[in-house]
């Protein structure tokens, strides 16, 4: 028994190196990179790749090497591309462009051979509108001459008292 409560730690240790999380953020309409990296040597040959929206929305596939679009959702189309040249090398980052409000949430990209998984959190903001021109930026800055006036009085009296 004292030997099955020391391995414990040692397969919990083993299971969170196979599941990471990060967060990305974005504004609408850019272009973005989620990353899926893996240097597992288990992974020669034909290679198997999900990647998930909500654990339920296919965004895209990798089924024995080979870029599947079959079972892709309707609102990634021809926005999402991966980077074949580097599937050797254990990337499978993907490439997600024009980032919609709608985009934000947690994506997965599942290595069934094995069992590693990647998970990112991407949070998607409206981009900031800048001022319109240079005088916006002292909107709230109002001129009023009856101030001016007001001062120049005060100026004029002292100047009298004074002499």
């Amino acid at each position: 028994m004292e030997k099955m409560r020391c391995c414990w730690p040692l397969v919990f240790l083993l299971l969170i190196q196979k599941v990471s999380l990060q967060d990305i953020q974005a504004y609408v309409g850019e272009t973005i990179t989620l990353p899926c990296l893996n240097s597992d040597k288990a992974l020669q040959g034909e290679i198997t790749v999900f990647w998930r929206f909500r654990d339920t929305s296919t965004v895209y596939d990798i089924i024995n090497s080979r870029a599947s679009f079959d079972e892709q959702e309707a609102s990634f189309r021809n926005r999402v591309e991966g980077f074949p040249a580097e599937w050797t090398k254990g990337n499978f980052s993907i490439r997600l462009k024009n980032v919609t409000t709608a985009d934000g949430g947690t994506y997965t990209c599942f290595i069934p051979n094995i069992s590693a998984q990647t998970k990112v959190q991407l949070t998607v903001k409206d981009r900031p509108v800048p001022p319109t021109d240079s005088n916006s930026r002292n909107s709230d800055v109002r001129r009023r001459p009856d101030h001016i006036l007001l001062f120049f009085a005060f100026l004029l009296g002292c100047s009298l008292l004074c002499a």
